[in-house]
């Protein structure tokens, strides 16, 4: 684990915020973590808590060397984005260039716009998206609707809150991700992916509830090639909950997807229960421009 040499960038304003977030929570902690923050708005950036800020607002070599630099050595790469943002346009295609010469594993977690954005932002998505599909090894992509379904019971939410709302669950992906990494588990071209999580006093409930989760559709596992599932506990769990769960989760499967599942034993959980699933698929081929 401690070869892997793992790179995280946040692009844009959206990008940058997490990327504050997740090093306030802790996220990677106990991991060989850099952050990175790339953008356009120098009062955005020089307010990053990332170590390395790059800006776009300089001529293509020098963004392109700066970001090269910043990769240098990665062997797996993060990318964290809302799929509108310029600066998301910009650095996509320098970022997987740079992956490819380093045959880097690359990991993107992207929201999509509202419906309710304008259109230039629409077409910044669209293009990106387009960049990202097929060229990335495993694409999360997350549409700002679902984002309302963690604020049913707050009519009057602000969309700063809904924001807030769209750091916190891709804190959370990106944290489960990086927990199920492991040595003999291929990252390499796992496509689409969707991911969910859920805290209960059983292990079951936590499966059902992170199986239910609003980023994680029935569809997804009716048409995952490879499912893998974290459990976290206070103790050893027993061999019967174990096999409820495998149970659980296979009857929702196609009976030829690869299934992982692996168990952690975080003693401050106590009587409590935490459980992730991470449902992934090949990529759809890119849309032609």
């Amino acid at each position: 684990m401690e070869n892997l040499n793992i790179k995280i960038v946040g692009l844009g304003e959206g990008g940058a915020k997490i990327i504050s977030n997740m090093m306030a929570a802790g996220v990677g902690k106990n991991l060989p973590v850099e952050f990175i923050a790339v953008g356009n708005d120098e009062n955005i950036m020089l307010t990053s808590a990332a170590r390395k800020n790059i800006f776009l607002n300089r001529d293509i070599t020098t963004i392109y060397k700066s970001i090269a630099d910043a990769l240098r050595g990665a062997k797996i790469i993060f990318i964290v984005a809302g799929l509108a943002s310029g600066a998301a346009r910009s650095a996509v295609p320098i970022i997987l260039s740079c992956a490819k010469n380093s045959n880097a594993v690359t990991v993107a977690f992207v929201c999509k716009p509202s419906v309710l954005e304008n259109s230039l932002r629409k077409l910044n998505a669209e293009y990106t998206l387009n960049n990202l599909r097929g060229k990335v090894d495993t694409l999360f992509t997350v549409p700002a609707e679902k984002f309302f379904m963690f604020r049913l019971n707050q009519p009057q939410i602000s969309l700063n809150e809904l924001f807030d709302a769209a750091d916190d669950i891709f804190c959370c992906g990106v944290k489960i991700f990086l927990e199920i990494i492991s040595e003999d588990i291929s990252l390499s071209n796992r496509g689409d992916a969707a991911f969910g999580f859920g805290e209960a006093t059983t292990a079951l409930d936590a499966i059902k509830l992170a199986a239910k989760f609003p980023t994680l559709e029935e569809d997804e596992f009716k048409s995952a090639q490879a499912v893998f599932v974290r459990l976290e506990s206070g103790t050893p769990l027993p061999l019967h909950t174990v096999n409820a769960v495998n149970k659980f989760i296979k009857a929702q499967l196609p009976p030829d997807a690869e299934f992982f599942l692996q168990e952690k034993i975080i003693p401050s959980l106590m009587e409590k229960f935490f459980a992730a699933i991470i449902c992934t698929r090949k990529a759809e081929k890119p849309r032609t421009q």
